[in-house]
């Protein structure tokens, strides 16, 4: 009983030691690296970077969803008002200060009104000067017919059938769209369902991942990921490709592309769509028209092509990829560096992404290339943004510069913050960027807009309301003294969604012209109206027009 007993307790114990030790094992495999290979550690990065990009992707084309939604689903009425024209600058003839004054009380009001799922489209421009429309134009369309027309000049809008788009061509030398292409068409080109996508993409990483050898990769442990100031405990993984490397992996690529049916059949569907919707085919500049195998040889022909310049490239160094990870596998940065040196010239692509230690959310991207001779090419976008909820502040920069050794040879830069607060139904932004075009050395251009957009489900309406401002450089002496220092408006935005059928005006005999069957002798006598309408039109002006400058004082007496 007792050898029974110690027998049980010793199979216990084996158990958990095998227990403990298949325990470690995976604990030490999984977050410690430990028995992984330099070229695991360095794929099993990768396939968490694409499964981070693919969740940012879904979330970004989901929130894209919501806001087009409303215009693909039901009709959509909007209405935008620019007003309150101000502009600062120095005004020595007293003609143009009146101008000045005039534009402070204009307004430019576009009207619209949209029905995806019907085809209708109505939109109209007005300039108004003192409650007093000025000029204005008209445009609507639907299945059958488009038209247009400017009401304040003549009376009648001018029309044509789609049906009759080639008589249209004939008469006028104008080339007519078969339709004008919807939203939803639009969106259904540049959408790509991801349980399409993602197969397809799934077979290319998997032949990146078996081109690479182990001896290609190096993991330095223990290293310090650094960028802008921010340093983080990392992983320091270096890929390297000779330039016979490259060059297969690229051939490689580009073989299986040219033989890919499933990427072929994804993109020609849409191809077709593209060549339809921008109405290309007519002539050699457009997008030619092509059937399927047609489409299939244009793959096999890129093979070719980038083969023979394949094989005349040259590739210098190889190519070296550092990429900095953290312990949970989240790729920090990317840098991507081509070097020959008998040629004299390194490019460096660089993408960092990463969250500091007080929450940011930073983004750098940055390419630069050095030639022989000391010239450098360098562009730089850099962007921070701390959130908080649904609100958000932040920088975003911008930085093209082009030096020969130390000195610039051109400089341009731009800098822009913004702050984005969620206040119930209401998004308040205010934004500030400049822009300096000689680097640091003048004064920058300044833009800036500030105000909220209110979303209102109940009534199915958005509106927004922004103040905008701009701001020129005042002590730049290659800018003359004339020119305005400040330029201030308004933008007034409001939609409504879902608001029932669009009705377009009603064409008839009194108040249209089909374009299609018009005459010659009808023509002159349009000509005819037009004039005459136009006489009326300034007389009934006269006095804007003279205050305006437009028309000399006693203009009228002349007109009549």
């Amino acid at each position: 009983m007792e050898t029974k007993k110690k027998s049980k307790k010793s199979v216990i114990i084996a158990v958990v030691v095998v227990l403990l030790v298949a325990f470690g094992a995976y604990f030490a495999y999984a977050f410690f690296d430990v028995f992984k290979s330099n070229k695991t550690i360095y794929l099993e990065a990768e396939a968490k970077e694409m499964n981070n990009l693919s969740k940012k992707v879904e979330e970004y084309n989901k929130q894209y969803n919501e806001y087009i939604a409303p215009y693909l689903e039901g009709a959509v009425e909007q209405k935008m008002e620019i007003s309150n024209l101000n502009i600062d600058m120095e005004v020595p003839d007293p003609q143009v200060q009146k101008v000045m004054d005039l534009l402070k009380d204009s307004k430019l009001i576009m009207e619209s009104k949209m029905d995806d799922t019907n085809k209708k489209n109505y939109v109209k421009v007005n300039f108004n000067v003192k409650n007093s429309n000025l000029i204005g134009a008209e445009f609507f369309y639907d299945a059958e017919k488009l038209a247009f027309g400017a009401p304040a000049l003549y009376n009648k809008y001018g029309y044509f059938n789609w049906k009759d788009k080639a008589v249209i061509k004939q008469k006028y030398d104008m080339d007519i769209p078969d339709k004008i292409p919807s939203q939803k068409e639009y969106v259904e080109l540049i959408q790509i369902p991801s349980k399409e996508l993602k197969p397809i993409i799934r077979e290319y990483a998997k032949l990146y991942a078996d081109s690479i050898k182990d001896e290609q990769v190096s993991v330095k442990k223990g290293a310090t990921f650094e960028e802008n100031g921010v340093k983080l405990a990392a992983r320091e993984i270096t890929v390297t490709f000779t330039p016979e490397q490259y060059k297969q992996l690229m051939k490689n690529i580009v073989e299986k592309i040219s033989k890919d049916e499933k990427l072929q059949d994804l993109l020609y569907p849409r191809y077709q769509k593209l060549v339809e919707l921008t109405g290309s085919g007519r002539s050699e500049e457009d997008l030619p028209k092509l059937s399927k195998e047609e489409f299939k040889k244009k793959f096999a022909e890129f093979k070719e092509e980038t083969d023979r310049s394949l094989n005349k490239a040259d590739f210098g160094d190889g190519v070296k990829m550092i990429v900095y990870v953290d312990r949970n596998d989240n790729i920090l940065s990317r840098t991507i560096e081509f070097n020959n040196k008998n040629a004299g010239q390194k490019d460096v692509l660089k993408l960092a992404s990463f969250q500091d230690n007080e929450k940011q959310d930073r983004v750098v991207f940055n390419v630069s290339s050095t030639k022989s001779g000391d010239r450098e090419s360098i562009f730089t976008i850099t962007y921070v943004n701390k959130k908080d909820g649904d609100n958000s502040k932040g920088n975003v920069k911008l930085n093209v510069t082009e030096k020969m050794g130390n000195t610039p040879m051109s400089d341009f830069k731009a800098d822009a913050d913004f702050t984005l607060a969620k206040d119930g139904n209401k998004e308040n932004q205010d934004v500030n960027i400049k822009l300096y075009v000689n680097g640091n050395n003048t004064d920058p251009i300044a833009l800036a807009w500030k105000g909220a957009t209110t979303e209102n489900d109940k009534d199915k309406t958005r509106a927004a309301d922004y103040k905008v401002e701009i701001n020129l450089p005042k002590n730049d002496p290659t800018m003359p003294p004339t020119m305005p220092k400040k330029i201030g408006f308004t933008i007034k935005n409001d939609e409504k969604f879902d608001v029932g059928e669009v009705k377009l005006p009603a064409l008839g005999v009194q108040n249209s012209i089909n374009l299609a069957t018009l005459t010659d002798q009808q023509m002159m006598q349009i000509q005819q109206e037009i004039q005459s309408s136009v006489g009326q039109y300034v007389m009934k002006n006269m006095q804007l027009f003279q205050q305006l400058g437009i028309m000399p004082p006693g203009a009228g007496n002349m007109v009549q």
